[in-house]
């Protein structure tokens, strides 16, 4: 387990003065960038051996999103590691009443950046992360699914300003896309994302959106090919 703490920004919230879901996320990558680079197998530790890890899988399930100038805790717990892939939980709860307001599940995928596959983990990420219990949570499918009609939406031209040091899109730029076609007042209490292929610069994302009473679907594929690279599901209360 890793923790830290922090208080909500005012540049990290919205229009209802609650933290933004690209600031939550962003506190999640961040929290296992700091357990990694403390354990010494962070990003220099990788990208000087080729390798990155690569979120394949986000379930968030929201209790009740922090507000402006509320103290937090964020945490993590890898709690399987085999072979290439990394299981995670996240929370993030409230720093003064110990209340859980976020719980989250996390796939990833060790990839070799040269040869674009998986690897495995080395003996130092094997001993530096140590295993923890999973969280009490629901946990659902990794797969998601879309059926019936949809609509597509303008294109979207992978821009330089959404890429990280891997030089491809950072996984909550995808959640600030898919927001931007939700229903007026929807609140989320679940967000599900599938990534299946990295997009990068320039390429050419065409949204597709399916929607249902209570739940909203965004497929995001790049142009000329057939199957959705990320998938983002959300489910309303």
């Amino acid at each position: 387990m890793y923790e830290f703490e922090s208080r909500v920004r005012y540049s990290e919230i919205d229009v209802n003065c609650e933290l933004k879901w690209s600031a939550l996320v962003n506190y999640l990558q961040d929290c296992s960038t700091f357990q990694s680079e403390e354990l010494g197998i962070g990003v220099d530790y990788l990208l000087g051996r080729g390798l990155a890890w690569v979120v394949n899988y986000w379930q968030i399930d929201l209790i009740r999103m922090p507000k402006l100038t509320d103290k937090i805790i964020i945490g993590t717990i890898p709690y399987e590691l085999k072979g290439f892939l990394g299981l995670r939980n996240f929370y993030i709860k409230d720093a003064v009443t110990g209340e859980m307001l976020v719980k989250v599940n996390s796939v990833w995928t060790l990839i070799d950046l040269n040869k674009v596959r998986p690897v495995k983990a080395d003996e130092n990420m094997m001993d530096g992360y140590v295993l923890g219990d999973k969280l009490d949570m629901e946990y659902t499918d990794r797969k998601i699914s879309f059926e019936g009609d949809f609509r597509t939406e303008a294109c979207i031209v992978v821009d330089k300003w959404m890429l990280d040091p891997n030089q491809h899109v950072n996984n909550q730029k995808y959640i600030e896309m898919a927001l931007a076609y939700l229903p007026d007042g929807a609140k989320i209490r679940r967000l599900r994302i599938e990534y299946s292929k990295s997009c990068f610069l320039g390429d050419r994302l065409i949204p597709a959106i399916y929607e249902k009473e209570g739940s909203l679907g965004v497929a995001f594929t790049i142009e000329g090919e057939a199957k959705p690279a990320v998938k983002c599901s959300f489910d309303f209360d």
